[in-house]
């Protein structure tokens, strides 16, 4: 069990994308806005919805991190790869009540915009210290920069 054959297994994962889920998710987020637009549906209908729609993407990522855990070595590592994994779940509330507070004008959409903003730049910058503190932690770790670094020269 080394980082080649890891590679291996989340390149095939990574390729059995599924185009018909992500048109499908489009088309119901456009049709979420125009029910919330013409107020067929209420913000917290909406919000259910969304979630429910966004549960496949949280089971994929689960599958992945449970691919990553199977080659490491470290209990420490595979203690926090777990802990990443329920951390995106737990802060799906917070999520929700920023949709939430937009859609029911408790905020202001330059306030939403701003804190989406602030937040998108937090995970990256999160990410890549989560990916080199795992990198130190267990030297059967892939980070996403190996793996699409295999991927483009076709080797993994």
């Amino acid at each position: 069990m080394d980082k080649r054959s890891q590679m291996r297994e989340l390149t095939a994962f990574d390729q059995r994308k599924h185009s018909t889920q992500v048109f499908l998710s489009a088309v119901l987020a456009a049709l979420l806005f125009f029910s919330l637009e013409y107020n067929w549906l209420s913000p917290m209908t909406v919000i259910f919805l969304s979630v429910a729609a966004g549960l496949p993407d949280f089971r994929k990522m689960w599958q992945r991190e449970n691919i990553k855990k199977q080659f490491l070595k470290s209990d420490a590592a595979k203690r926090l790869i777990h802990f990443n994994s329920i951390f995106g779940l737990v802060t799906l509330p917070l999520f929700l009540l920023w949709v939430y507070a937009l859609l029911t004008d408790l905020i202001t959409l330059q306030t939403f915009a701003l804190i989406g903003l602030g937040a998108y730049v937090l995970a990256i910058l999160e990410h890549r210290l989560y990916e080199r503190h795992m990198a130190q932690l267990d030297d059967h770790y892939v980070t996403e920069a190996e793996l699409r670094e295999e991927q483009k020269w076709g080797s993994a």
